[in-house]
């Protein structure tokens, strides 16, 4: 009985530091650009390089000025389908470039899917809420930079 209470008590307090959170709320395009400013990246619109109707809207978020050190791609679709497709898609490619030494974490909740891969210098992920979905591969020396930023954003 113990055993049972223990277990029961260690699973509560998981789930309170976790924040117990099975949702998510997405960002539109002017949220996503807000942030993306505060934080000291320039935001460019990429829509134009999808066939019309493709994306509602699609923003970079570029970080360094005279030279690119790495761009954070925001699309927001017509439909949580779409996203889905788009977030599989990115995945199974960032899964095809894995290399022998790698690290890799997947999440995916009600709203939410997430998956992330460091290998041979290059830190990748995508992740999904609902229409939307932010996308970024970049040197792995950017890679706790941009998990603070994806973290605020709550992607």
């Amino acid at each position: 009985m113990k055993k049972t209470a223990l277990l029961f008590v260690t699973i509560a307090i998981f789930a309170m530091l976790s924040g117990c959170q099975t949702s998510r709320t997405p960002l539109d395009a002017a949220g996503f650009t807000e942030k993306a400013e505060a934080a000291g990246y320039t935001v460019q619109d990429a829509a134009d390089q999808f066939p019309e109707g493709a994306v509602n809207d699609c923003l970079l978020a570029i970080m360094g000025t005279d030279t690119v050190l790495y761009k954070i791609e925001f699309a927001v679709v017509p439909t949580v389908e779409q996203a889905n497709s788009a977030y599989w898609e990115n995945r199974s490619n960032i899964e095809a470039s894995k290399g022998s030494a790698s690290s890799n974490t997947s999440v995916s909740m009600d709203n939410y899917a997430y998956y992330k891969l460091t290998s041979d210098g290059k830190y990748s992920v995508i992740s999904r809420i609902e229409n939307t979905f932010v996308y970024v591969v970049a040197s792995s020396e950017y890679k706790d930079e941009i998990a603070a930023f994806l973290q605020d954003i709550g992607y």
